[in-house]
C-alpha cells in the first residue's frame, strides 16, 4: 500500500510538472511543495510575473470588488494592510479577511497564494492592536540591554500574525538613530549605536523567521540621520562611503548575515552613494544592484517603502515612472497603499509591462525578481498551508500569556535618567493629592496604589492655551504632579506645559512616551524617567515604576545631547 502510494504521488509530481509547462495551472494542495518554482516562471505571462512584483493595497474589513480586481484581473501577488484603511479591525476579522483574499488569489490560473504583510514594528508602530497583544519597540528593548528580549518580542508578533494569516511584517527597523531631531525614525530605531542595532536586529529577524514570518530590515540603506521625513520630503545623508560603511551600513550587513528574506529600501538621496540630483535609494541601481546585490552579497527580497510617500512620489514623473525607475533599479516588489487609487495601481502594472515591452527593462530582469518571490513563498509553506483557522485566533492572540510577556519586557525597559533628592518611588499618604496630566490617560494604572488623584487628560499633544491653564488649575491644588510628554521638541506647546507647570514649584515627574531626548526642553524637572512608547504595557510599567513595584534597570541606548550619556540609567 505503501508503495503504491509513493508511485502514485511520484505520478502526481510529474503531472504537475508537465502542467507547468504546457497548461493553465492550479498549485495548491501538497503539491505545491514539490513544485519547481523556474517551471513555474516560465509557464506565466508577463502580465502574471509583473503581478507578483507588486504589493497592494485597499480599503476595506472584507475582500472588495478593488481588491479582487487588483489579485484576479491584474494579477496583484501581494498585499498590505493597515489599520486606517479598516484592514485589520480586531484579529478574528483580520484572519476572515486574509483567507478571503488568499481565496481570491486561489481562484486564479496559477492559484498562487499571497504575501499578506502589515507594519507590526512594536511600539509606537503597530497596525494590530485591538485584541492583539501590544509590545513596547524597538528602543525600548534595547534599553534593557536584554538581546534575547527583542528575539521574544519578534517570536510573540510573528505567532499573532500567522495566526489571523499575515505572513510578512514589514520590521524590524535597523536604522541607526544617530539624529535626536529625527522626526519619523527615533524610537522605532533600537539605539545609536550600530553594534547594539545590529545585535537586537539579528535577534529580531531570527524570532520572526523562525516562526514563520518573512522579516523585513529596513531602510536601506539607513534613515537614522535625517532631520526629515521622508514621507513628507526627501531627506538628504550628506556623509562620506566612509561614514556610511561605519554606522548605517552595519546592521544591514548583519541582517543579511542573519538570513533576513526581505530588505526595504528608503526614501532618501545620498549623493556618496549616487549622485544623481534628488534621486532617492529606492530608485537607484548603484545603490541597490550594485552595492546590495553586489557588494553585499544579498539574495533575499528587495521591497520599496510606500511609493505614495513624497519622498518619492514627488520626483521622476509620479508613481507609475518612479515604480518602473524602482524595478529597473533592482526592487522584487513595488509597495503601493490605499492611499493610491485602484486605477493607478493598475496603472503601475501597464507601465512596468510597457517598459518591458519597449525594452528598457528585460523579460529576463522580471524573472529574476519572481523566482525570488515565489522561492520566499514556498520556504515559508504557502503553496500548501495559506489559510488559518479562524475558531483558533482566540487562543492564539492576545492571550493573558502574551500580555504577561510583553508587560516583562516593558518593565525591563524603563529608564530613570533624574531623580533629585529621591523623589522616587512616591510615597504620598492619603491625605496628599496628586496630579497626573498626560496625553494618555494612567488612571486606571494609578488608582490602585493612589485614589486622591486628578487627572487631565490633554486632547492631543500640542495642548492649546486653555488646556495648560487648567492644566496649572489643576496643579495649584495637587501635592505632586506627573507629566506625560510625547517628543516634546516637535511641540512647543508641550515645552510650554511643563515650563508654566515648574514655576509653581512643586515635586514634579516627567514620564517621556516617546523619545528620551524630551528632557532637554526642562532639564530641572525634579525626576524624569522615558518609556521610549505609549502602549497600554509601557503606560502600566511607567506607573509601576514610579510608585516603586518596578525597580527601574533600562540604560539609555541614545546619548541626550549635552545631558547624559548613551547607557545612563539610575535604579532604586
Amino acid at each position: 500500500m505503501v508503495g503504491v502510494r509513493r508511485t502514485v504521488a511520484i505520478l502526481l509530481s510529474i503531472g504537475l510538472m508537465l502542467t507547468l509547462l504546457w497548461n493553465p495551472v492550479q498549485v495548491e494542495g501538497n503539491a505545491g511543495k514539490g513544485v519547481s518554482i523556474s517551471k513555474l516562471v516560465q509557464s506565466m505571462t508577463l502580465e502574471e510575473k509583473i503581478g507578483q512584483m507588486t504589493m497592494v493595497g485597499f480599503y476595506g474589513s472584507e475582500p472588495t470588488e478593488e481588491i479582487r480586481r487588483l489579485i484576479q484581473d491584474t494579477h496583484a501577488g501581494n498585499v498590505i494592510l493597515f489599520a486606517y484603511s479598516d484592514n485589520v479591525v480586531t484579529p478574528e476579522q483580520t484572519a476572515r479577511l486574509n483567507n478571503g483574499l488568499q481565496e481570491l488569489a486561489e481562484d486564479t490560473r496559477l492559484g498562487l497564494p499571497l504575501l499578506i504583510s502589515t507594519d507590526q514594528e512594536g511600539g509606537v508602530v503597530a497596525r494590530m492592536t485591538t485584541g492583539a497583544t501590544e509590545l513596547p519597540g524597538n528602543m525600548a528593548l534595547a534599553a534593557s540591554r536584554e538581546q534575547s528580549g527583542a528575539e521574544e518580542a519578534a517570536a510573540l508578533t510573528a505567532e499573532e500574525l500567522r495566526a489571523v494569516g499575515i505572513n510578512m511584517n514589514l520590521a524590524p527597523v535597523v536604522d541607526v538613530n544617530v539624529n535626536p531631531s529625527n522626526p519619523v525614525i527615533g524610537v522605532r530605531s533600537f539605539a545609536e549605536d550600530p553594534a547594539l542595532v545590529s545585535q537586537f536586529g539579528e535577534q529580531a529577524i531570527r524570532g520572526y523567521q523562525k516562526n514563520g514570518v518573512v522579516a523585513t530590515a529596513k531602510h536601506f540603506p539607513g534613515h537614522g540621520d535625517t532631520d526629515v521625513d521622508s514621507h513628507l520630503g526627501l531627506p538628504v545623508i550628506e556623509k562620506s562611503r566612509e561614514e556610511l560603511e561605519q554606522v548605517e551600513f552595519v546592521p544591514f550587513r548583519h541582517a543579511i548575515k542573519a538570513g533576513t528574506d526581505a530588505i526595504m529600501t528608503a526614501h532618501i538621496h545620498v549623493p556618496a552613494l549616487d549622485d544623481t540630483p534628488d534621486l532617492p535609494a529606492t530608485l537607484s541601481k548603484p545603490i541597490l544592484t550594485d552595492l546590495l546585490r553586489g557588494e553585499m552579497k544579498y539574495k533575499g527580497l528587495i521591497i520599496t517603502d510606500a511609493m505614495d510617500m513624497e519622498g518619492v512620489a514627488d520626483y521622476f514623473g509620479g508613481v507609475e515612472e518612479a515604480a518602473v525607475k524602482a524595478v529597473d533599479a533592482g526592487v522584487d516588489i513595488v509597495l503601493l497603499t490605499p492611499a493610491i487609487s485602484i486605477e493607478e495601481q493598475i496603472g503601475v502594472m501597464d507601465s512596468i509591462g510597457d517598459a518591458v515591452k519597449s525594452g528598457d527593462i528585460s523579460e529576463k530582469r522580471i524573472d529574476e525578481s519572481v523566482t525570488r518571490i515565489l522561492k520566499a513563498k514556498k520556504k515559508y509553506g504557502l503553496f500548501h498551508d495559506r489559510y488559518v483557522d479562524v475558531g483558533q485566533v482566540p487562543q492564539r492572540v492576545g492571550t493573558p500569556e502574551h500580555q504577561e510577556q510583553a508587560l516583562e519586557l516593558a518593565r525591563r525597559s524603563i529608564t530613570l535618567v533624574k531623580n533629585e533628592e529621591g523623589l522616587l518611588p512616591l510615597q504620598l499618604d492619603s491625605s496628599e493629592r496628586l496630579g497626573v496630566i498626560s496625553p494618555f490617560s494612567l488612571r486606571e494604572f494609578v488608582e490602585p496604589y493612589h485614589t486622591n488623584m486628578e487627572e487631565q487628560r490633554l486632547q492631543g499633544v500640542n495642548p492649546t492655551d486653555a488646556e495648560i491653564q487648567q492644566a496649572i488649575q489643576l496643579a495649584e491644588k495637587s501635592d505632586r504632579l506627573v507629566v506625560g510628554t510625547h517628543s516634546s521638541h516637535l511641540y512647543p506647546q508641550q515645552q510650554k506645559l511643563v515650563q508654566e507647570l515648574e514655576k509653581l514649584e512643586k515635586p514634579l515627574v516627567v514620564i517621556a512616551f516617546r523619545n528620551p531626548y524630551d528632557i532637554r526642553d526642562f532639564p530641572d524637572v525634579d525626576a524624569y524617567l522615558t518609556t521610549y512608547g505609549y502602549r497600554s504595557v509601557s503606560l502600566q510599567a511607567a506607573v509601576e515604576t514610579i510608585f516603586g513595584t518596578n525597580h527601574p534597570q533600562g540604560k539609555l541606548p541614545v546619548t541626550i545631547p549635552d545631558r547624559y550619556p548613551y547607557g545612563h540609567g539610575l535604579k532604586y
